[in-house]
């Protein structure tokens, strides 16, 4: 059994050589004798945990602890802040000393609504199907997922793009670490709130995506709520369903248009939000409702000479990115490959935006 406790560090492990030596030990003593026990059964699986502090939405988490028993982890934490209604905690772990996070979906313990702030709150994790991670060193840390937002895992994929004059698909590796994204496209109601203004062609419909809004309008209304626009490599690998997607979709979650978006042929104006099918992760309009805005400027080439990691966008340019089509789109705009341009002061009432969120 190995107990890891009472650190308040960022990276919370730094291996002594006297450490590094011991766990080098142990690992070659259970790799000779893994072989020979039934997995289900052993009491010490060595497993190393590293605890880290994270901040965010006004909540902290610190001093995480985790120790091991068997098939069973359990990682303790401190929290201090306030959840509000509806918003979520995760447990989250890496096994590549942090560059990468997947979120544990099937913890037992004191996660969600539920958690208070204060010391000592729990959560229980089973190994079940985790044999991969034996003998290896974890990274867990804990998130806050407000409500309305989604957690998108960061991964590797491959984007393609179609741009806005060229019907060839250009392909290019993208390395993106995890973020946060909101399940829907921001709406009248949540516009108004934050601006304290109407910013559009408004028809009485609140639950509808706020249009008629500039890249500039975009940009302001997410530093008021302390998020920002997706880069467009963010909002192509959330479309696609994060590092979960198994299908390659030309619209977001589904071959079927009509399933998962509203366009020039099923309606005559936009819709309210989250009405049709979600995609893989749970966002919905990624293809049709209003046109997004995203942070980049556009290039057509960009992707052919920008960083694989997180890449950014073009440092200068004219016209901004908008993805996913819109109501007054037909389909060969809504699928998720397509690339189009505007000016960054266009508004327009099928241009509308969401944002993101980074952890």
């Amino acid at each position: 059994m190995i107990s890891i406790a009472n650190t308040q560090l960022p990276i919370a492990i730094i291996l002594t050589p006297f450490f590094a030596g011991l766990l080098a030990m142990l690992l070659g003593l259970f790799n000779k004798i893994h072989s020979n026990l039934n997995i289900m059964k052993t009491n010490y699986i060595l497993i190393g945990l590293v605890s880290c502090l994270v901040s965010l939405s006004g909540q902290t988490y610190k001093n995480v602890r985790a120790k091991q028993d068997g098939l069973s982890i359990t990682v303790q934490y401190d929290m201090a802040g306030k959840l509000f209604r509806g918003d979520q905690v995760a447990l989250t772990y890496s096994l590549d000393n942090g560059k990468s996070y997947s979120i544990i979906k099937n913890a037992d313990g004191d996660i969600g609504p539920n958690v208070l702030p204060g010391k000592n709150n729990e959560v229980n994790w089973l190994l079940i199907d985790k044999d991969y991670i034996i003998g290896k060193i974890i990274n867990f840390r804990m998130v806050t997922i407000p409500e309305g937002m989604v957690y998108v895992d960061g991964g590797q994929f491959t984007r393609t793009g179609i741009d806005s004059k060229k019907k060839e698909k250009t392909e290019h590796s993208i390395v993106l670490g995890s973020f946060l994204m909101d399940e829907t496209e921001v709406t009248q109601r949540e516009y108004r709130h934050v601006m304290g203004k109407y910013a559009s062609d408004y028809t009485g419909c609140m639950e509808c995506p706020v249009e008629n809004v500039s890249w500039f309008d975009a940009v302001a209304y997410a530093r008021k709520v302390g998020k920002r626009l997706p880069t467009e490599a963010e909002w192509e690998y959330a479309a696609k369903g994060g590092a979960s997607h198994k299908n390659d979709f030309q619209f977001s979650g589904s071959n079927r248009i009509n399933d998962v978006a509203w366009y020039l042929s099923n309606t005559e104006s936009k819709q309210p939000v989250g009405i049709k099918k979600p995609n893989a992760i749970g966002l919905y309009d990624m293809s049709g409702n209003v046109w997004e805005w995203c942070s980049d400027w556009y290039h057509d080439d960009y992707f052919q000479i920008a960083e694989s990691k997180n890449p950014q966008g073009p440092d200068y340019g004219t016209e901004k990115v908008v993805r996913g089509g819109s109501w007054f789109s037909n389909d060969v705009f809504c699928d998720i490959s397509r690339r189009y341009k505007l000016k960054p002061d266009y508004r327009d009432t099928n241009f509308g935006f969401r944002c993101v969120k980074d952890i």
